[in-house]
């Protein structure tokens, strides 16, 4: 792993120089910057829109993480222009970084209303301490990658600046937030898994659910029942996609800023 940084960077909008290698290690493509601009833009947008119309304000946490997508790819798309542009990189990796926390808050509290509509037998947890653990779980992680990430951008921006304390850094912090990412998806397996055991409301088997004659807080009506299979379904994808990520982002930081997964766009 490198573990400094002298050379001397070109101009920001200069012409890829393969001899003198950008932070990137490549130019990012301006199609793929442009596209999820325009998918996060989108979703985003519907996002606010729904959360307006049905006041459920807690959903405003989607609406952070996606704007904080949508600036990550507008600062990536920037770089597709102006590659050796330091400040897009910067911004670029911070956005990225800190974006998906928003979205892993809001999934907390959609488990949280699981585990009120389902009953509380379902979970060793309650709804409340869903949400204080793993929030406090997840600021303690991305205050060690802005710590990390600060410390190795200083030293990046001095010459033979030693970039290897704050990688370090930066990598506890998001091996400790996949950890928390895959034991968050043990709990949330076991509250679906609980749905479907004697004396629980199962969420996919819509003929064992006994539903009362009106729609109440406690229990899904027949019309909600099927947006709540659709929901959880939706979940288990953004955890997996979280887990993913979390994996991703591990192993290119171990590997370090010039190693494979990080100068190589796929």
């Amino acid at each position: 792993m490198p573990t400094s940084i002298d050379r001397i960077t070109p101009p920001d909008c200069s012409p890829f120089d393969p001899t003198n290698p950008p932070n990137y290690g490549y130019t990012p493509s301006l199609a793929a910057g442009i596209a999820f601009i325009t998918l996060f833009g989108t979703l985003t947008t519907a996002h606010l829109a729904l959360t307006i119309v049905s006041r459920r304000w807690w959903q405003l946490l989607f609406v952070l993480g996606g704007l904080g997508e949508l600036l990550g790819w507008i600062a990536r798309t920037w770089a597709a222009r102006c590659v050796y542009s330091g400040m897009a990189f910067k911004i670029q990796i911070s956005c990225l970084i800190f974006s998906p926390a928003f979205f892993a808050a809001g999934i907390y509290i959609v488990l949280g209303h699981f585990i009120k509509i389902f009953g509380a037998r379902t979970s060793p947890l309650s709804a409340k301490q869903y949400l204080w653990i793993f929030c406090s779980v997840d600021s303690a992680t991305l205050t060690l990658q802005a710590i990390g990430g600060g410390l190795a951008s200083a030293a990046g921006d001095k010459p033979n600046g030693n970039i290897k304390l704050g990688t370090d850094i930066m990598i506890v912090g998001i091996v400790f937030q996949l950890a928390a990412n895959v034991v968050f998806a043990g709990f949330f397996a076991r509250v679906l898994y609980m749905t479907h055991q004697p004396g629980g409301k199962g969420i996919l088997n819509v003929d064992d659910l006994q539903l009362p004659s009106s729609p109440s807080k406690t229990q899904p009506s027949t019309s909600t029942t099927p947006r709540l299979r659709i929901l959880a379904a939706a979940t288990a994808l953004s955890t997996a996609a979280l887990i993913a990520r979390g994996i991703y982002r591990s192993v290119e930081l171990i590997q370090g800023w010039r190693g494979y997964l990080i100068t190589t766009e796929r």
